[in-house]
């Protein structure tokens, strides 16, 4: 054989070799590395595909952007503290827990079977040499009915696990479980279930960001939890769970509304006024995501859209005590947020002057506890322990010409700041979507799926 067919030979051969190698080497494209979007940049807006569908984004634990096709949602696990009864502290005295399944501690020292009720005060031996009892059920779902506190649906169930923190002050029990899960228990405990779907499933959105910010804020981290069961956060099974608040929540799963790559602070409230405040209502810096919205008479036919009450004079000076002001001489309204709520009010004793200058102190000292507030539809309350808003005017009531009270003409409950709730149904019957109503209420948003 000649030299230069003996050469060609080998070439041959060496390119067949070459070939195998790099079909060998390739990656198919599923299996690349994924990019993400630094978590300081804001998420690009949503854009049309080549395909002419909508390319989904979502937000990653960093913050990032990915491709769902690529990275499936990961579970999120939130801590929550269970307050006493009636939502008045922090630390338990006693606790009495039933086991709704067969139930282990973390090191597995103790076992309970279903049924089993475990009682704990400061004394317990259960407590490990930190202080700490950890409790896992072999069913999660079936978790622990907890009979030492009561809650508006009678004795309150828990899913997920149970840990207990034993200090000088008492004990904190924290519920650990799954945050859809959460949101299962929360949803129909702020917002009511006969509420249009597309209200409710907006809702679940407002409630899931306001859980993640917080999970990623780690605010109760000294407590052992992310958020707690009140109001303080948001109320968290003091309804039980319902099908269509369910169905809600699972039709809304994992998203949450971000604005400039970071959850928001979706704040919401009952019923506005006809116009909404940004957060400097408390004396924050305004975030862009927090508008003054003017929703004019959306929410009209609500009882609580106007209102009225008179604060009797003695009344007031027994709320003003501590301001060691004398008694009350006038209350002058000097400062209006954007939206028209009272963040700024004086009050002129007789031996002096108090300013109020955050809209939830004002309600606080306007307090009504105890007081008829007449709604727009002839109803009234008694049972208002703050005023029903910032949103109002005040006048002198006299008598013989002696100010004997003031009357306060208002509208709206609640802090005004975020999305409304009997808004955002009356948006839902008008057959806006729960997309379209959290772009009502929330500017400069993106809304993404959690991952």
């Amino acid at each position: 054989m000649k030299w230069e067919n003996i050469l060609l030979l080998l070439l041959c051969v060496g390119g067949l070799i070459y070939s195998g190698q790099i079909h060998e080497n390739n990656e198919p494209a599923f299996e690349k590395p994924i990019k993400t979007v630094s978590p300081s940049r804001k998420p690009d807006k949503t854009k049309e595909a080549v395909s002419g569908e909508k390319e989904r984004k979502t937000v990653s634990e960093e913050g990032g952007i990915s491709d769902p096709s690529l990275k499936q949602p990961a579970e999120k696990t939130i801590r929550v503290l269970i307050k006493t009864q009636d939502f008045e502290g922090d630390y338990h005295s006693g606790l009495t827990l039933v086991c709704n399944s067969n139930t282990k501690t973390e090191d597995g020292s103790r076992t309970f079977t279903a049924g089993d009720t475990i009682s704990l005060d400061m004394g317990s031996d259960l407590f490990d040499q930190e202080g700490a009892l950890k409790l896992f059920p072999e069913d999660e779902k079936a978790g622990f009915t907890v009979t030492s506190v009561k809650r508006e649906q009678g004795t309150p169930t828990y899913e997920g696990k149970f840990e207990i923190y034993r200090s000088k002050e008492g004990m904190l029990l924290i519920n650990v479980l799954n945050l859809e899960t959460y949101l299962k228990y929360v949803v129909p405990s702020e917002m009511p279930s006969t509420y249009e779907a597309e209200a409710l499933k907006a809702q679940s959105v407002c409630a899931r960001t306001y859980a993640y910010k917080h999970m990623r804020d780690t605010s109760l981290a000294n407590k052992h939890a992310d958020v707690d069961d009140s109001v303080s956060y948001q109320v968290y099974n003091n309804v039980s769970r319902q099908a269509v608040t369910d169905q809600a929540v699972d039709e809304t799963a994992d998203q949450v509304m971000m604005c400039d790559g970071e959850p928001i602070t979706a704040y919401f409230f009952s019923t506005s006024s006809g116009s909404t405040s940004t957060n400097e209502v408390w004396s924050e810096t305004p975030e862009k995501y927090l508008q003054c919205v003017n929703s004019g008479g959306l929410e009209s036919s609500e009882p609580w859209f106007r209102w009225n009450v008179t604060l009797p004079l003695d009344y007031l000076n027994h709320q003003i005590e501590k301001f060691n002001i004398g008694t009350l001489q006038a209350i002058i309204i000097l400062k209006k947020s954007s939206g028209g709520a009272v963040d700024e009010l004086k009050l002129v004793g007789s031996n002096g002057e108090k300013i109020l200058d955050s809209e939830y102190t004002i309600r606080q000292v306007l307090s009504t506890k105890g007081i008829p507030v007449n709604r727009q539809d002839g109803t009234m309350t008694t049972k208002m322990s703050l005023m029903p808003s910032a949103y109002f005017t005040c006048t002198p009531v006299y008598e013989q010409d002696q100010v004997t009270g003031y009357y306060f003409e208002g509208g709206g409950y609640g802090h005004g700041v975020g999305m409304s709730q009997n808004g955002a149904n009356h948006l839902a019957a008008s057959g806006k979507k729960w997309q379209e109503i959290l772009n009502y209420f929330y500017k400069e948003i993106d809304l993404c799926p959690i991952v």
